[in-house]
């Protein structure tokens, strides 16, 4: 049930694009908006980042001290809907952990960690995995040189068919590259364009591959979710997310679970409004993921 801190609008945004411009149609679902876990996996520290395992059960997200100077990358499990205190993920205690992904199967669990890599001697956030086993987790495992480059490779979504996204700074600034793993391994990764936008980060793909989520901003301004539809092997332009998924705070780290969108806020939540001098600590939100595949029907 959708209830406690929901912020709700009683028409829907089905198309923006990246200057705010917006239309409205009478009638739509509302949307609704509201904290995960509040006090539990939503506090008063800074988190971000959630993926959950196949049935929902399990989430895995990041959680850093008020002055952040270290990432690292927490479960919890949830029983009769009530989440256990998060504990660190053992497989990656000891080292930055960020941007975890479980896969659609739930045997492999992605994350971004800047911890050395043997084909490497700059360092640098890179994309590792681990599998479950029987006994638990494997050690981390590098994705490899195609994928992993000298730069900032991190926040990976797969769809069904293989189709892997993530962000890369490899062209010098921050941009959406894709590859599909084939009988031989992954392919050369390739940047993506929306339409006329190439900067942006944080992809959380759809899971049968027909619109993917984005951050993304404007200068001087804080970044926003947006959703870019897919015609063939195109993406159209991307479109805001209506408010109040998006506010005048910075939203990013978007996630698909069944029906629901995940993301992360700096919004007033937990913790109340901040001093301006005083980045907010931002918490974990979901909201029904048909707000933004809504944007791409019949496209």
């Amino acid at each position: 049930m959708w209830k406690g801190t929901a912020c709700l609008l009683a028409v829907a945004v089905l198309a923006c694009d990246g200057a705010g411009d917006r239309s409205e149609v009478a009638g739509a679902p509302e949307i609704r908006v509201e904290l995960v876990g509040e006090g539990v996996i939503s506090t008063e520290h800074p988190e971000f980042a959630a993926s959950f395992s196949p049935g929902g059960d399990t989430i895995y997200f990041n959680r850093t001290p008020p002055d952040r100077s270290t990432l690292q990358l927490f479960f919890s499990s949830s029983v009769d809907g009530v989440w256990s205190t998060p504990q660190l993920f053992p497989a990656t205690e000891g080292e930055a952990a960020v941007d975890p992904f479980v896969s659609l199967d739930g045997r492999r669990l992605y994350f971004s960690s800047n911890r050395p890599r043997d084909d490497s001697a700059t360092p640098s956030f890179s994309l590792w995995y681990v599998e479950r086993m029987e006994t638990g987790w494997t050690e981390p495992r590098d994705l490899g040189g195609l994928i992993n480059s000298d730069s900032s490779d991190v926040f990976n979504s797969l769809a069904a068919d293989g189709t892997m996204v993530f962000s890369s700074r490899r062209s010098g600034t921050r941009r959406i590259y894709s590859t599909i793993w084939t009988e031989s391994g992954w392919s050369e990764p390739q940047p993506l364009s929306f339409g006329d936008v190439d900067a942006a980060s944080n992809p959380a793909i759809s899971p049968d591959g027909t619109f993917i989520v984005i951050s993304t901003s404007s200068p001087g301004s804080a970044p926003d979710l947006f959703v870019a539809c897919r015609s063939g092997s195109e993406w159209g332009a991307p479109h805001r997310l209506p408010e109040p998924v998006n506010s005048e705070y910075a939203e990013f780290a978007p996630g698909i679970s069944g029906d629901v969108l995940y993301f992360t806020s700096e919004r007033p939540g937990v913790v109340g409004p901040q001093p301006d001098s005083v980045r907010p600590p931002g918490d974990i939100y979901r909201t029904p993921l048909s707000v933004a595949s809504r944007m791409c029907a019949g496209a």
